[in-house]
């Protein structure tokens, strides 16, 4: 029994402090704070937990990436547009700094020209052709 209302006591005094804490003005935004060693820090719900670092990337790598997925993407329009390539429904995608065609055509005439073509929209940057002739 005594150990029981010693327990109850020592919620009720835990409690009081936590709730007398709880009262406490935050401190200004002016003022400085040293924390106390002696202490532990009581946590609150509105305590975040830290966020891991974004990679890192610069913003010229992220700008590159984009740019030659862009051109890509141009690419593969042009090929769309040229009547003799639209019905081979060509590919133009970007592999690291270069872009891959890729697709199936009838002739060789018809892979040089879409390279031709790919070179016109994006002619400083490397144009690899794997286009198959059937």
């Amino acid at each position: 029994m005594q150990l029981s209302m010693l327990f109850a006591k020592g919620i009720s005094v835990s409690t009081a402090a936590i709730l007398g804490l709880a009262a406490c003005n935050p401190p200004n935004a002016s003022q400085t704070t040293v924390p106390s060693t002696s202490a532990p820090t009581i946590a609150t719900e509105n305590t975040t937990a830290p966020t891991a670092p974004a990679p890192a990337t610069t913003t010229a790598q992220t700008a590159q990436n984009q740019d030659i997925d862009d051109i890509a993407d141009r690419v593969e329009d042009a090929l769309d547009s040229d009547s003799t390539l639209k019905p081979f429904d060509l590919d133009a995608d970007d592999r690291g700094n270069s872009i891959v065609l890729t697709g199936r055509v009838q002739t060789a005439e018809q892979k040089a020209l879409a390279e031709q073509v790919a070179r016109q929209v994006a002619p400083n940057i490397s144009i690899n052709n794997e286009i198959v002739i059937q």
